[in-house]
């Protein structure tokens, strides 16, 4: 079954030259995993993630088009259509596009965890507020309770862990008491929004 442009919708974060759409999710696989497209302009236009690690989930990423950039166990390659890399879970990569075309990918997560709602709102983050060229929000209050309500997910490779869940967990409380939350439905697509729990 085609993926349909109103149940799967398209979420940009102009600020990485990012879109991704969603080809399977949580619901669909009963949590086994997610699987969605994703498209990054050419550089300089769009950025990757910085390195980063998921704790709890492998990564899978095949190229349709383009050539994709990827750094894992200490290197870098490049590969182009027909070719893959999977992550293992706690491993530090990131990712971007190294040719002069847009790349244009699939990618997998396992277990899918709560991927979409939480990539609905960081790219939402990033679109409306002062944010990383990666797309993360700068502001650590702001930053802080999305962290801590997705702590499962992502975390940067440059500090272990544990430290950074340390810190998330000192600063969400405060964070949430000026105000700011993880929640934000304006984010995610009204089409979504009853599956994924968000009023």
């Amino acid at each position: 079954m085609q993926p349909d442009s109103v149940a799967r919708p398209t979420v940009e974060a102009p600020r990485s030259g990012k879109r991704v759409r969603y080809l399977a999710t949580a619901e669909e696989t009963d949590g086994e995993y997610a699987r969605f497209e994703m498209w990054l302009e050419p550089p300089p236009n769009s950025h990757g993630p910085m390195r980063h690690v998921h704790p709890e989930q492998d990564e899978y990423l095949a190229v349709e088009a383009g050539t994709l950039g990827v750094w894992h166990d200490g290197t870098s390659r490049r590969l182009g259509p027909g070719e893959d890399v999977t992550i293992p879970a706690g491993d530090p990569h990131r990712f971007w596009n190294a040719g002069e075309d847009e790349l244009h990918l699939v990618g997998e997560v396992r277990p899918a965890l709560d991927t979409e709602l939480f990539m609905y709102v960081t790219y939402g983050l990033g679109r409306d507020f002062p944010a990383t060229s990666s797309g993360m929000p700068l502001n650590p209050l702001r930053l802080a309770p999305v962290v801590d309500e997705f702590d499962d997910l992502l975390f940067l490779a440059a500090l272990p862990v544990w430290l950074q869940r340390l810190g998330v967990r000192a600063l969400a409380p405060i964070a949430r008491l000026l105000g700011y939350d993880h929640v934000y439905p304006e984010y995610v697509p009204a089409g979504r929004r009853d599956a994924l729990d968000v009023d």
